[in-house]
């Protein structure tokens, strides 16, 4: 067996124990239990909304934290405009009550308007808020309420987008559905270490004994899920506190987002590379060999398969016009390259196995969407998702980890 095939069968064999292991864990993290806090117990909640340029969604947004279930004596809404040159400072103000306080200040990015509101928070616990992020009146409390166990610094909501347009939302979809089945997971194993920046809460505590946001970290949400997982507390999932939020509609702005993502991931990672190893438990032992894992194959099939085909298009043409086939016959042509297809498809190991784990995920799909109640055409978008993912995946990382090796910085866009 060629090298190049034992590869391909060893990261189909890593995705497919990987992907099992995940959906068992999900399920057991559905029924484990933590010690919960009662509706009498609820502490004092800071949401901290930072804003630039937001007057399109900002008013959405308040209007959606304000009709939070919480209670209305027990949290404060903190809205910092961070130099923002539009009229969000404007709208904002049209808010200010005895719950919602505005703040101004000069520009200087999402981690220092997120410092700026933590010093100004009341609470105990403080949630940090896109200003493009709508939650169901029920999340919030029902993230609160895992803080009863004091080993927990954070808490991240059931993540997901808003109704899918474009062809490009329409992955990121099914792709922010399936990591709810991910995060769920990492916090069965008490191993997640990426909390989504859109919609997360924190201890206050936290930020005062071990600093805030880093200001000049372009990915500081995953910095700071680390620094957690690192000084040795946990960070929980609440999936049935659904958050969401915008995705990019382009296919040049879900590029640019995924660059700062993944160039991130590669420089925060690095820098907490102690946190791989036994030490870490499940964490170091599992989930961050298995992420790493889970990129280096990805990318090696993605560039074998795509090379194989091209290799196998151009032998059924040579073959084709070796034996006088009538190309230009398109039934013929057509009813030939079906029944030609089919073969290579289901006489491919490789194929077959990728089918059983798409199999495996839209299984898992339909059962976890139920979590966050409606969803949206997943049917039509689960396709869409299994034909375009694996490429976007192989074109993010190729281009971050560029970036990450030629280049000095990459700026928040």
């Amino acid at each position: 067996m060629e090298f190049i095939q034992i590869i391909v069968y060893l990261s189909i064999y890593v995705g497919l124990v990987a992907t099992s292991f995940y959906i068992l864990s999900y399920i057991y993290g559905i029924k484990k239990q933590r010690p919960l806090y009662e509706e009498n117990e609820l502490p004092f909640v800071s949401v901290i909304i930072p804003a630039y340029n937001e007057e399109m969604t900002i008013e959405r947004t308040l209007d959606s934290i304000k009709k939070s279930e919480y209670p209305k004596e027990k949290f404060e809404i903190i809205v910092i405009d961070d130099g923002s040159k539009d009229n969000t400072l404007k709208v904002a103000k049209r808010y200010e009550s005895e719950i919602v306080r505005v703040f101004h200040k000069e520009n200087g990015g999402k981690g220092s308007a997120l410092n700026f509101g933590i010093s100004k928070a009341k609470g105990e616990i403080v949630f940090s808020m896109d200003a493009d992020t709508i939650v169901s009146p029920l999340s919030m409390k029902r993230m609160v309420k895992y803080f009863k166990d004091s080993r927990i610094m954070s808490v991240s909501p059931g993540m997901v987008t808003e109704k899918p347009e474009t062809i490009w939302q329409r992955v990121q979809y099914i792709e922010y559905l399936i990591g709810l089945l991910l995060r769920k997971a990492f916090a069965t194993l008490d191993a997640i270490f990426v909390v989504p920046g859109a919609f997360s809460a924190y201890r206050k505590s936290f930020f005062e004994k071990y600093g805030g946001y880093e200001v000049e970290n372009i990915t500081e949400d995953l910095e700071l899920a680390l620094r957690i997982q690192a000084s040795g507390f946990l960070t929980e999932n609440c999936p049935e506190a659904p958050a969401y939020t915008r995705s990019p509609g382009t296919f040049k702005s879900l590029l640019l987002q995924r660059r700062r993502w993944y160039y991130g991931w590669i420089k925060n990672v690095w820098r907490y590379k102690s946190l791989f190893g036994r030490k870490t438990g499940d964490l170091g032992m599992f989930v961050l060999p298995v992420a790493l894992l889970n990129i280096i194959f990805s990318l090696f099939v993605t560039f074998y398969l795509f090379f194989k085909t091209l290799g196998n298009v151009r032998d059924e043409f040579l073959f084709l016009q070796n034996v006088d086939f009538d190309v230009l016959n398109s039934i013929t042509f057509n009813l030939y390259t079906i029944e030609r297809t089919l073969f290579l498809l289901l006489s491919n190991p490789v194929i077959l196995f990728i089918l059983l784990f798409l199999v495996m995920i839209g299984i898992y799909l339909i059962y976890a969407s139920k979590k966050i109640g409606k969803v949206h055409n997943i049917y039509f978008n689960l396709p869409i998702f299994f034909l375009l993912f694996s490429v976007l995946f192989g074109i993010w990382w190729i281009v971050s980890i560029f970036y990450a090796l030629f280049t000095k910085n990459i700026k928040w866009k």
